[in-house]
């Protein structure tokens, strides 16, 4: 009867130290942060997100736009644009002051997820900051696949940080 009783007691402060441990662990874990920087020749930047993909966003101000397609929500975000990207092995949270949000359907999971695409980058020139920081400058093109289906960002200028927290635009 002692033998299960301490058994009982090791057991339930085994589960506790795990789940203490996990609390803590989630607790520190940084988003992956894209901060998206103005255009100096006046072009918009577009994110185009699938629907399930997005947990929060907010700005200052929303406008929406008509673009014809059934398949497309889109809006123009404007000042302290913060959209927060779910369904990827780390959260990912995008800063901007203004951009063109399109939130599409969700695409239907690829069988098996044998299919599933890779994170791709374009950009004329990319500039490696400090505490683990890269600005990509010039016709910047960023794919990630997320479970409701992939994210894309379109600007002229962006800052990314993979878990850290990156400048203010």
């Amino acid at each position: 009867m002692i033998r299960h009783t301490m058994r009982v007691r090791f057991t339930i402060s085994a589960l506790f130290l795990l789940c203490s441990a996990a609390s803590v662990a989630a607790g520190d874990s940084r988003p992956e942060t894209f901060v998206i920087q103005a255009s100096r020749d006046g072009r918009e930047a577009t994110i185009k997100i699938p629907v399930g993909a997005v947990s929060a966003f907010s700005a200052n101000r929303a406008e929406a736009l008509n673009y014809g397609d059934t398949g497309v929500e889109a809006m123009r975000l404007r000042g302290n644009v913060r959209i927060d990207v779910i369904g990827t092995p780390q959260p990912i949270r995008i800063r901007a002051d203004h951009v063109v949000l399109e939130l599409t359907a969700d695409e239907t999971p690829h069988w098996l997820g044998l299919f599933r695409p890779s994170r791709k980058l374009r950009s004329t020139e990319i500039i490696v900051d400090a505490n683990d920081t890269q600005t990509f400058v010039g016709n910047v093109s960023f794919t990630v696949p997320t479970s409701a289906g992939s994210m894309q960002i379109t600007a002229d200028r962006v800052e990314h940080s993979a878990g850290a927290a990156a400048r203010t635009p």
